[in-house]
């Protein structure tokens, strides 16, 4: 609701029944609706809550309220007002006639006015031929307000799984809503890089492979040498499965990690400790090893992460300089260490909870009672005085808030994880944070694969059926390899078709995943991923291309090129230019109404996406408008979109290049990578 309703509100303010009741634009706008069946008409005012205001029964209200308006003749004034491109849209009434119904004021809209309104607001806040310059359905709303996201946040010395997807790119497609709506935003990959698994860990390295630990002792910075983030995994998890029946291995686990704390510890001091080095230089390796298997995987998605604190010149000057453009383009990586080593705020945050009397002594454990002592704790600090992850999260948001001032805090984690978050927003609350009530848990389902039983489950590392989610994005991409190969060898076999067969495979996947509503659980069917037919990521993809293509045949028949040449990029943007001056009023098929509407209400899927954190709020909007465009494409068999009639053809191309921009917006806003080939 807001580009129509907006000039209809201002429109109906001007009526003498609307006036004589003091209603404003802003008074009318927040009361109109969408009627539920199209001959109630285009838009309805509904009168409850004035009636109830003025102490009128709401059906007497609608009719005072048209009383003595000549909708009559507006309507003959209307259908001689030019609504050409050349004229402002605003200059065209928008409302023809009015009607009641009960306590409704039913609204039926001059078509080419709407036509007119929508699709010049999509060429001004369009304007270049780059999906980049493509600025419909942003806003100011957030302008000087920032949002702190923490998404993906794997652990270190694991290969990112296929659950990793989920966050990852809710996140990302959050942080780019948020983005398109004004606010800063800053994506930070909490790295799960700090706690007693990486004493077993260590000490596993120990077990396994001695030669690692001589090299540390020898003073080499890369003592695991050429060993793989796989290799990694498969040492953590033997030595944790041997050490639960081996309580001396259990206790070399905690001993190795007690170690690490302590020289940490030391060096915030500004002391070293000669075991503590040895450790230190496993951990920090095992960390570089595993952030360059991330930054692969990463690569793949499309997106650019940055290790935090900024120390590069080139980038630490971007930061400087453009700090707003370096946050678009960059997330940042900062692990639970970061907290322990370079800030120390785990042990001011346990002094101050001890002092302030918000946690206690419990069994040996320093623990803070969220929501009474009949529910678990959340523990600070360990019985064998490690510290926790609770800790290093109330550090970690903190700090996000100090240093960035942020309004909002979000954690795209699994719903899994729902009490966690609960027990960190009220510790918060309990040491007098009052921003708290800005911290948000952005909970999502599972992802699902079919089984050999025929059941869905959730891929298991424990039931060895976990699946990488490299082997799932390679697998994507080859099948439509395989496809275009079959459909369009030509492209195949070019560079550029190797980028289409990357973006299509990857698109499919993350589209499956956001279509959905982020709390639902997700079932991924290959069949249904990879349909160029269906509700997916290749054919939004396809009828972005598709749109392409029309505007490419309407430049071989209407522009400077050859018959059946094959357009350039810049006969591409000379056509967009060209299309602008089309006349909209030619625009009088149903099915061109239903795609304007559409368009219209393109920017409050946005806005709403945003504010709820809710992706799959413009995933759905494309899925209706490219179905109300396949379906247009039907009507216009015909005729053809691109027909004998030049002034037909160039109001039609027109909508085609405000449908192509939309789509491709709305498929970035998602993560997506464009592609003008298929």
């Amino acid at each position: 609701m807001g580009l129509i309703e907006q000039q209809v509100a201002a429109e109906l303010a001007e009526w003498p029944g609307f006036k004589a009741l003091g209603l404003t634009a802003d008074k009318i706008f927040q009361n109109l609706a969408r009627p539920p069946k199209d001959d109630m008409g285009d838009l309805a005012f509904a009168t409850f809550k004035v009636a109830k205001e003025r102490g009128i029964a709401p059906p007497q209200l609608a009719l005072e309220l048209v009383a003595g308006r000549d909708t009559a003749g507006i309507s003959k004034r209307l259908r001689k007002i030019d609504t050409g491109p050349d004229l402002p849209a605003a200059r065209a009434n928008l409302v023809v006639t009015v009607g009641t119904a009960g306590p409704y004021v039913n609204i039926q809209l001059n078509r080419a006015g709407v036509a007119a309104l929508v699709l010049a607001a999509i060429e001004q806040q369009s304007a270049g031929a780059e999906p980049k310059d493509w600025r419909y359905g942003d806003s100011e709303a957030g302008r000087g307000k920032t949002l702190v996201i923490d998404l993906s946040s794997p652990n270190i010395a694991k290969p990112l799984a296929v659950h990793h997807l989920r966050s990852t790119m809710i996140g990302y497609s959050i942080k780019k809503l948020r983005e398109s709506q004004g606010w800063r935003v800053v994506g930070v990959n909490h790295l799960g890089d700090w706690g007693t698994g990486f004493g077993k860990l260590i000490a596993g390295l120990k077990k396994y492979f001695p030669e690692v630990e001589q090299r540390a002792k020898a003073g080499d910075d890369k003592p695991l040498g050429d060993m793989s983030v796989q290799t990694l995994n498969e040492t953590y998890a033997r030595f944790n499965s041997e050490s639960k029946d081996n309580e001396a291995l259990a206790e070399a686990g905690r001993n190795e990690f007690a170690v690490l704390e302590q020289h940490i510890e030391a060096l915030v001091k500004g002391e070293r400790t000669q075991a503590g080095e040895v450790n230190f230089r496993i951990w920090q390796h095992t960390r570089e090893i595993s952030l360059a298997e991330f930054e692969r995987m990463y690569a793949h998605l499309g997106l650019s992460f940055h290790l935090w604190p900024v120390v590069d010149h080139a980038h630490k000057q971007v930061l400087t300089s453009e700090p707003e453009a370096f946050y678009r383009a960059h997330c940042l990586y900062i692990g639970e260490s970061y907290y322990v080593a370079a800030e120390d705020l785990c042990r001011r945050i346990i002094a101050d909870s001890v002092a302030g009397h918000v946690a206690e002594e419990s069994e040996g454990a320093i623990v803070i009672y969220t929501h009474g002592k009949d529910k678990p704790p959340l523990m600070l600090v360990k019985n064998d005085g490690a510290t926790s992850y609770h800790v290093r999260d109330l550090a970690a948001a903190i700090y996000r808030h100090r240093h960035w001032q942020a309004n909002e805090l979000a954690y795209v984690v699994g719903g899994e994880q729902k009490w966690h978050f609960e027990q960190l927003f009220k510790a918060l609350e309990l040491l007098e944070h009052t921003w708290a009530n800005g911290c948000r848990h952005i909970d999502f389902g599972l992802m699902l694969f079919q089984q050999a039983d025929g059941k869905w489950a959730k891929s298991s590392t424990r039931r060895g059926t976990a699946i990488m989610l490299e082997d799932l994005l390679d697998e994507a991409i080859k099948s439509v390899r395989e496809i275009m190969t079959a459909k369009n060898p030509e492209l195949a076999a070019t560079p550029e078709g190797e980028r289409v067969a990357h973006a299509v495979g990857v698109g499919a996947v993350v589209f499956n995943d956001l279509k959905a509503g982020r709390r639902n659980n997700v079932k991924f069917d290959w069949d249904a991923v990879l349909d160029f037919e269906g509700e997916s990521g290749p054919y939004m993809l396809y009828q972005y291309v598709r749109m392409g293509s029309v505007m490419q045949t309407f430049a071989n028949r209407y522009g400077k090129q050859e018959p059946g040449a094959q357009a350039t990029g810049a006969a591409i943007a000379e056509v967009a230019n060209q299309a602008e001056t089309g006349d909209a009023a030619l625009l009088t098929l149903d099915e061109e109404w239903r795609i304007l509407k559409l368009l219209a209400d393109f920017p409050d899927a946005v806005a709403k996406a945003s504010d709820e954190y809710e992706p799959s709020v413009v995933a759905q909007h494309l899925i209706k408008l490219a179905g109300a465009t396949s379906t247009w494409w039907t009507a216009t068999k015909d005729t053809r979109i691109v027909g004998d009639d030049k002034a037909l053809s160039l109001a039609r191309v027109r909508l085609v290049n405000a449908i192509r921009r939309t789509l491709g917006k709305g498929l970035t806003l998602l993560g997506m990578t464009l592609v003008d080939r298929m």
